[in-house]
């Protein structure tokens, strides 16, 4: 039985969850601003009040990068970004971005669009870089435009799960919840004892560091 029905309906499944959002980009950034805002009072973030509020923003402007993709859709008018720390494919820890109390670190992006007085969601990006202990260097959770290539290939809503090359199906989810996750999951227990890497991991490292050396 042919794989790209099942991907199909699986896409179907994980795009179509009805969200609750604000009713419009500015209520949406208010919201998220006033979230971190509350994480940094209660410690979860390092990151202070006053520098989030510098670097979560609310974008009317668009660079043409996310510009010309929504014009050739069509979906310009009345699209915002809201971004909080910068893009950074890099992973460069001296770029703006929001600190959690564990020293994982994350950054994010989102495009909305206002219709008829509500928001409708139209892409996100969001990627948290883990600590050593974690096992894994960084999750993205991403939301493409429509008509994105990945969308063609069932994949517009995914997760990278330590790597740009691997993409995994994942729900929808709304930017408060990718925040909530962000702020309060993805974390090791406290109970938890430390696991060591395993041989299989070790090896899988040495070959992966070598490939690379290689591919220079």
């Amino acid at each position: 039985m042919p794989v790209e029905p099942h991907l199909a309906a699986l896409q179907r499944y994980t795009t179509e969850r009805p969200l609750e959002l604000p009713g419009s980009a500015k209520d949406l950034w208010r919201g998220l601003r006033a979230t971190l805002i509350k994480a940094s009072n209660n410690k979860k973030l390092i990151t202070s009040p006053e520098d989030i509020m510098g670097c979560v923003s609310l974008v009317n402007e668009l660079p043409p990068s996310v510009l010309e993709p929504l014009r050739e859709r069509g979906l310009h008018g009345g699209a915002f970004c809201v971004v909080g720390g910068a893009k950074n494919q890099d992973r460069d820890p001296d770029l703006p971005h929001l600190r959690r109390n564990d020293g994982a670190w994350f950054d994010f992006s989102i495009v909305v669009r206002e219709v008829d007085r509500s928001l409708v969601l139209l892409a996100y990006d969001f990627e948290i870089r883990l600590t050593p202990e974690m096992g894994a260097p960084f999750l993205r959770i991403d939301l493409n435009l429509p008509d994105h290539p990945n969308d063609r290939r069932e994949l517009r809503c995914h997760l990278h799960p330590g790597s740009d090359d691997v993409l995994v199906p994942a729900p929808l989810m709304s930017p408060g919840e990718i925040l909530a996750l962000f702020i309060e999951g993805v974390r090791l227990p406290v109970d938890r004892r430390r696991r060591s890497p395993t041989a299989f991991e070790q090896n899988w490292l040495k070959h992966a560091f070598a490939a690379a050396e290689n591919a220079k």
